[in-house]
């Protein structure tokens, strides 16, 4: 017999629909609920099943392969009817059930109880049932246990999709911060081109690259599913291929870099290092050359990273004090990384080193 329809049936389905549940994949979080259904109620069969408009499907089984079928066949159907825990002695002699398809069948299912699930309107989606292969009768303790991990399984149907519509949300600001990151490159760059005073272009090209290099972590973060972690060789290449567009023409980049995984803010203090190396080599280790090598190298040594941005120039002059604007972020940036900044001595060319301790 097909279980009659409840007033609220079209609501019923438009929120079995929002869930975004029906033909999922498998979740080992759901079979461990049938797993124990079974377990308790000491049957050989449970059931998570949802119950759509012209079918039932199993969203988790236990000792069945079967993945759903025909809503005349679906038992769970009388329980949403009935609005209340439905438990059935004997299938064969029940007027509801004693026709059904389960019941006639080659694996007769001669018992059945079922516990809705329910939202907090008591709109059911389906129900979390068990079956047994002879009539039977579950004690008191059997039934408030079938109850409470139905309440499970729909809190864990609610939280699935509560996450989904984060990662939505998610999606959907990092796709409007990446278009505002992009604008403001954009109108730096148009302010550059035509501002006259050097000091101001110069000005306004610095914060065009630390603006590239947070728009570089940016994609970094949203292009992965590693969400709050970066892995730095990605991440550099990133910045490296965008901020190389300051070199000359003939200066050619080389970067090794090793790979290690960073939370996002420490990647963010990585990035601007980079970034400030490579502008202070083109500033200074490159006026009127054609030619030369910058090398961006990355190690892990004993427990540590060494960042090394490398140029073959004239070297830091004698006087150097390393008071400038870029000597000082790069000074604050080691220190957010609980590391430090060296000026190794080279026979040619500047080396600027930062180290900072690996986390396990």
């Amino acid at each position: 017999m097909k279980a009659e329809l409840i007033e609220q049936e079209e609501m019923r389905l438009a929120l079995l629909r929002g869930y975004n549940i029906l033909d999922s994949a498998p979740d080992e979080g759901f079979d461990d609920i049938t797993r124990l259904a079974a377990e308790i109620c000491d049957v050989p069969v449970a059931l998570i099943t949802l119950v759509d408009e012209d079918r039932q499907w199993f969203k988790s089984k236990v000792g069945t392969e079967t993945v759903g079928s025909d809503i005349k066949d679906s038992i769970c159907a009388h329980a949403i009817a009935a609005q209340s825990y439905l438990e059935i002695e004997d299938t064969a002699a029940d007027p509801r059930t004693a026709d059904n398809n389960f019941v006639t069948g080659g694996e007769a299912v001669r018992f059945y109880a079922g516990a809705l699930l329910e939202d907090h309107n008591k709109l059911a989606l389906g129900t979390l049932c068990v079956l047994g292969r002879e009539p039977k009768v579950l004690n008191d303790f059997q039934r408030r246990a079938l109850k409470a991990l139905a309440g499970q399984a729909m809190r864990q149907i609610e939280l699935r999709r509560a996450l989904a519509d984060a990662e939505i949300l998610r999606k959907e600001v990092d796709h409007r911060v990446k278009n505002s990151l992009q604008s403001l490159e954009a109108l730096i760059r148009i302010q550059a081109r035509i501002e006259k005073s050097p000091e101001a272009r110069a000005a306004l090209d610095a914060v065009q690259g630390r603006l590239a290099t947070i728009s570089r972590l940016h994609e970094a973060l949203y292009l992965t599913e590693t969400g709050a972690a970066v892995d730095v060789a990605a991440f550099l290449s990133k910045v490296v291929s965008s901020t190389q567009e300051q070199m000359p023409a003939g200066v050619k980049v080389e970067s090794s870099i090793a790979r290690c995984s960073l939370p996002s803010r420490s990647a963010s203090s990585v990035g601007m290092i980079v970034n400030e190396v490579m502008t202070n080599a083109a500033k200074y280790a490159y006026t009127g050359r054609h030619h030369g090598i910058f090398r961006l190298i990355g190690e892990k040594k004993d427990g540590y990273y060494h960042l090394s941005g490398i140029d073959d120039g004239p070297g830091l002059p004698e006087d150097h004090e390393g008071d400038g604007l870029g000597m000082r972020i790069l000074l604050a940036a080691a220190q957010q990384l609980g590391g430090k900044m060296l000026t190794p001595k080279r026979e040619q060319g500047t080396e600027i080193t930062v180290i900072w301790p690996l986390s396990d």
